[in-house]
């Protein structure tokens, strides 16, 4: 995403705190939606709406009805209908059915296990898109005729399908165009994806050898990873900056 672009198009009309965060958080639930972090994606995509939520009423000179811990969303956003009839209407009913929506599934399943068949996946496959629209017609509401171009190039590239990176195969794990990176990258991914779960370093070598690289190849990119790691009994576990050098690559990878 580009980023940069897009806050400069929504900070023509809402506050930049507010547009910030809602990046931020935005840009962290791709990542974890990428990564398969379920929980975590609903964790992000909750923030974000609260975000976007306060720009708005910003924007409309909505006075919250709450404050502080008992600020709540879907509250606020159900008031939006009927408040400041002269705003306009993608900002006073459109936009604000996507948040309740988003809000409503990420507070009542995206943190639950309510039946045998978990819905996390599917709950964040419908919550990511629709996060990345409401990110899309912010974009158009602020976006003046003279520059229908390049508010149409942001929106075609927000609303643009995300994917995980990740793909389980009968226990087996693939990292998306594993092929084209390095062999120390794929492990890197491959013990993100594991995380908190342990992998033996043999083991990592045979799954890093399944995404096309060389035993030899394989072999030293796992041994790179050596100062990144805890080397237990059990096998390897990213440390805290392993995790972080993960989630940079991951960054990186989904510009």
């Amino acid at each position: 995403m580009s980023k940069a672009k897009v806050r400069t198009a929504l900070v023509t009309q809402f506050q930049a705190r507010h547009i910030d965060a809602a990046l931020k958080y935005y840009e962290s639930g791709t990542e974890r939606f990428i990564a398969r972090d379920w929980d975590r994606v609903a964790q992000d995509l909750g923030k974000f709406v609260e975000a976007v939520t306060k720009a708005i009423m910003a924007f409309g000179g909505i006075t919250s009805a709450t404050a502080g811990r008992q600020f709540k969303v879907s509250n606020e956003l159900k008031r939006f209908e009927n408040h400041q009839p002269l705003m306009p209407d993608v900002l006073r009913m459109v936009v604000p059915k996507a948040l309740i929506y988003i809000t409503e599934l990420v507070n009542n399943r995206l943190g639950r296990h309510d039946t045998e068949i978990d819905p996390h996946e599917m709950d964040a496959s419908a919550v990511m898109p629709l996060g990345s629209w409401v990110l899309a017609e912010l974009v158009r509401f602020c976006t003046p005729n003279t520059d229908q171009d390049e508010a149409t190039a942001l929106i075609q590239e927000l609303t643009a399908k995300v994917v995980p990176f990740f793909e389980v195969i009968e226990g087996r794990t693939y990292v998306y165009n594993g092929h084209v990176l390095k062999a120390e990258e794929v492990a890197l991914l491959l013990l993100y994806h594991a995380y908190p779960a342990r992998v033996a370093s043999d083991e990592l070598v045979r799954a890093v050898k399944r995404h096309g690289i060389a035993q030899s190849s394989a072999y030293r990119g796992v041994n790179k990873l050596t100062n990144f790691v805890d080397d237990g009994d059990d096998g390897w576990v990213l440390r805290t900056g392993g995790r972080q050098k993960a989630e940079v690559l991951l960054a990186r990878l989904i510009q």
